[in-house]
């Protein structure tokens, strides 16, 4: 079933039914209603009402395909066809520009297709629904008008649950700005990107990622477990950069009994169901160190070092 209220036509032919094709009609389709002559002044100016060359000429921004003007109207060169083929077009460019990294929504105002696409993914974690519904939403940018250039807030009309999605989205790049704004970053002479916060936000290593970080130290001040809130330190390095903790979680150790982790040894973690006594610089000093000897020994040019490397350089910066 298609997003209209209702799709109006007046003769079928073969530009008629690419209209219909193009917004995603489907033969199963219930709402559709052939007309003698031109749609009513109210349904012509309802953008939830599809009109195939039933009035409207040059109004596609109503979802009004035709290009034979009536009194007053504007004259179109395009086919009723060609015009719906545009909108989609529109769509296709932006999409083109997004992923080869030409546009990024910098100045769009909130929430851009972008940011809508990724509120719906932070709700919705199965990736057969996240499929499902990011088809909906293309289809229902289609089917509306809205500029896929532009804002997606009224898409929330046609996408009821988008509101939800749009709230989450909202919420997450207050918690992303509010992280880089309190990270502290160490870069190691090898170009290994360390990044450190104290924050109660899952999302925290994720964004850092995002930013650059090859690693992350996120400090919980308030980690809840069994209805017991501690101090608590969650160390990851990135997966793609084959570097592992397993040197660390030996020197943290020596520093406070209880560190360990998974056996994939790409994250670690403080000792449970207690506070960690550690400081983020400290914590740090080790990650780093470890990670720069890891480096150097990939390299040929370096041995293991369990008490850590001297760093020729140390770059420790405040994000702005």
């Amino acid at each position: 079933m298609n997003s209209f209220k209702e799709v109006l036509f007046g003769k079928v032919d073969l530009d008629a039914l690419t209209v219909g094709l193009v917004m995603g009609i489907t033969p199963c389709d219930q709402n559709l209603r052939s007309l003698k002559g031109s749609a009513k002044a109210e349904e012509i100016a309802d953008p939830a009402v599809l009109c195939i060359e039933c009035g409207g000429s040059g109004q596609t921004d109503k979802n009004n395909f035709d290009h034979h003007p009536s009194d007053g109207e504007k004259k179109i060169d395009l086919s009723a066809a060609a015009q719906a083929l545009e909108r989609l077009a529109r769509l296709v460019r932006y999409v083109d520009e997004v992923d080869r990294g030409i546009r990024h929504d910098t100045g769009c105002q909130f929430p851009s297709l972008v940011q809508l696409i990724a509120g719906m993914k932070l709700i919705i974690k199965d990736p057969e629904e996240q499929m499902r519904k990011g088809l909906a939403v293309l289809r229902a940018v289609v089917q509306s008008g809205l500029d896929p250039y532009g804002c997606m807030e009224k898409i929330t009309s046609w996408i009821p649950e988008a509101e939800t999605w749009i709230s989450e989205k909202r919420e997450h790049e207050k918690r992303f700005k509010e992280v880089l704004d309190k990270a502290i970053w160490f870069t190691t002479i090898t170009g290994i990107k360390v990044a450190a916060v104290s924050t109660t936000w899952i999302g925290a290593p994720g964004a850092l990622y995002g930013y650059g970080a090859h690693a992350v130290i996120a400090l919980n001040p308030e980690f809840e477990q069994g209805g017991v809130k501690y101090r608590k330190f969650t160390v990851a390095v990135h997966r793609d950069t084959g570097l592992n903790l397993f040197s660390a979680i030996e020197n943290l150790n020596a520093l406070e009994k209880g560190w360990g982790g998974p056996t994939h040894g790409t994250i670690i973690g403080s000792p449970q169901g207690k506070d960690s006594q550690r400081t983020i610089e400290e914590v740090a000093g080790v990650v780093v160190a470890c990670l720069q000897s890891q480096k150097l020994v990939k390299a040929g040019i370096g041995k293991a070092n369990s008490k850590g490397v001297t760093l020729n350089r140390k770059e420790r910066r405040q994000v702005a």
